[in-house]
């Protein structure tokens, strides 16, 4: 999962890539660049997100 450094928003997107490296860019908050921060959820936290009564 790729979360923004500036705002710690998910709604994060590449807006270019190649030899240079890839850009980033963060809808929420704007942040451009490619410092990105990358994530990964425990599947403990998955099970919790689950409704129970299903």
């Amino acid at each position: 999962m790729l979360r923004c450094p500036n705002c710690g928003s998910r709604n994060v997107y590449q807006i270019a890539g190649g030899y240079l490296g890839q850009i980033y860019r963060c809808k929420s908050c704007g942040y451009r660049g490619s410092l990105i921060m990358e994530c990964e959820v425990p599947k403990d936290a998955e099970n919790d997100r689950k409704d129970p009564r299903d």
